[in-house]
């Protein structure tokens, strides 16, 4: 920081980098979910930790910023600190004095380096004026700047003569004498933070049968165009006075639509969770982070789609204007053995895709409003990360790709136009089929049919003339081939995408009522 502001009022905004690169790091349930609890409220756990430890009037530091008043930095000259808001992952928190700022940052840095050994605090700092407006866009631009040049540093790994730990490479220092087991740091610090309530076999519980059904997956959803409604719901706001209260509200509302609906969510999940095993007394899911629009879970793989369709129809609007929210997910099946890093990216990678084909134009409704999609992928190996390579690759035949994904899940405020403009990607077309091959034909003709497609539509018509002399009129009823020479292209893709995954198939409850 400038030391010409040491002595001005200044705007700090604070953010961890990489989180959920960090806590997927492991495969180990422990520190996945050690890792998510203590990553969960980091920055405002730091400030509060610098206020026990350093302030001498704790009363003038103010951190509660979803209780406190709003204006009282602006209206009382003794208040020193106080958190503005807390949102999208990051912090913003305005100082008294520069110099005071500087003696924070050095306590946080210190502060996410003890208590997680690898991730990097990101600052930026601008003087603070009179104009919210002003000193908003400053301060976003700045840590543009920042995050574009800072370096990604990561601690020293192991020497040649150290034992170093199998996945993070760092040098091997913890002793755990229940498990008899070194650790790195790292890890040590991630199984410390472990819920004592919790099992640490949790992941292992949530799949079907251990063996050939062990399949798990990890889902990402992310709220579509939040900055561009902040931006538009703060766009004639400049003064402090009324912009704090005004992103208080904004952010709290954005927690509260996404949190709730992510419960509601979880409810649905207990209850399908009696179709794909029976007797459980855990559930076959767990939360990884649950930040603002950031929605990142574990569940067993026939929940996914269920659990993230839920999500998707039910996110509703909440607040005076009761606006509407809507975002696109991601879901990457995996079995025990895969690396949950690895997962996690194709997971987002998935829900990448989802955003892509939501935000083109011609998919988009009134005000260019942007729907609900979501994309899946099977983890295969590792190269799956690298979405588009990956499916060029296996997903291609003479009629280009193979696939249909992603699909387009309608809200509960979508208007009929806009459900009618996406109905070629509606998942009710995927739900359709995923029920027929499961429930309506055997495993080893649909396993077939499946191995068919990629191989052309010469081979996939001659397969499905045979199924159709065997009474599967169904798929010519649908696939337009009593009308036309050839198949209709979106239709034998829907047909892949639910073949690749009937093995994950669970029906579904009627769930209108579970808002």
């Amino acid at each position: 920081m400038r030391e010409e502001l040491y002595d001005q009022q200044v705007l700090a905004m604070y953010d961890v980098r990489g989180i959920q690169n960090y806590i997927f790091k492991s495969n180990a349930a422990k520190e996945i979910i050690g890792a998510s609890v203590l990553v969960e409220a980091i920055i405002t756990d730091g400030l509060n930790a610098y206020i026990k430890n350093n302030a001498k009037n704790q009363e003038q530091y103010l951190t509660d910023w979803k209780n406190d008043d709003p204006k009282v930095f602006l209206e009382n000259p003794e208040i020193e600190m106080q958190v503005m808001f807390v949102g999208g992952g990051n912090a913003y928190v305005l100082f008294r004095r520069g110099e005071e700022c500087r003696n924070v940052n050095r306590f946080l840095a210190k502060y996410v380096l003890e208590r997680t050994y690898s991730l990097n605090l990101a600052v930026a700092v601008v003087k603070k004026t009179n104009a919210y407006d002003h000193d908003y866009a400053e301060i976003n631009e700045e840590m543009r700047r920042i995050k574009a040049f800072m370096p990604s540093t990561q601690p020293t790994g192991a020497l040649p003569f150290m034992e170093a730990d199998s996945i993070t490479g760092y040098p091997l220092t913890r002793f755990e004498e229940k498990t008899k087991t070194y650790y790195c740091t790292e890890a040590y610090l991630k199984r410390k933070s472990f819920p004592r309530n919790e099992n640490e076999e949790i992941f292992d519980n949530m799949v079907t049968e251990k063996g050939d059904n062990s399949t798990l997956a990890v889902c990402h959803i992310d709220g579509n165009s939040m900055g561009i409604r902040i931006r538009n719901e703060m766009q004639n706001v400049t003064a402090y006075e009324e912009a704090i209260p005004k992103m208080r509200g904004l952010s709290q509302e954005i927690s509260a639509v996404f949190g709730n609906t992510f419960i509601n969510m979880t409810k649905y999940m207990d209850e399908l969770t009696p179709k794909v095993k029976e007797n459980i007394k855990t559930r076959l899911y767990r939360k990884i982070v649950v930040a603002g629009d950031d929605i990142t879970f574990v569940c067993n793989a026939k929940l996914a789609i269920p659990a993230v369709r839920y999500f998707l129809e039910h996110l509703g609007g909440e607040g005076e204007d009761d606006v509407i929210y809507s975002a696109c997910g991601g879901i990457a099946y995996f079995n025990s053995h895969f690396p949950f890093s690895d997962a996690y990216q194709v997971a987002e990678a998935c829900c990448d895709t989802a955003k892509s084909r939501a935000k083109k134009e011609e998919n988009r409704g009134k005000s260019g409003f942007v729907g609900n999609f979501f994309d899946y992928q099977i983890c295969t190996n590792i190269r799956a990360a690298d979405l588009e390579e990956y499916r060029d690759r296996h997903y291609s035949s003479d009629q280009g790709t193979i696939i249909a994904r992603p699909y387009f899940v309608s809200g509960v405020e979508d208007e009929e136009e806009f459900k009618n403009k996406n109905g070629k990607y509606s998942v009710e077309k995927l739900i359709y089929w995923s029920k027929y091959f499961t429930m309506y034909m055997p495993r080893n003709k649909a396993k077939h049919l499946r191995n068919v497609i990629p191989m052309g539509t010469n081979e996939l018509e001659k397969e499905i003339s045979f199924l159709e002399s065997r009474g599967y009129t169904e798929l010519t009823d649908h696939s337009g081939m009593k009308e036309a020479t050839t198949l209709n292209d979106d239709e034998y893709r829907i047909w892949y995408d639910a073949l690749e995954i009937m093995d994950l198939y669970v029906e579904e409850s009627s769930h209108e009522d579970n808002n």
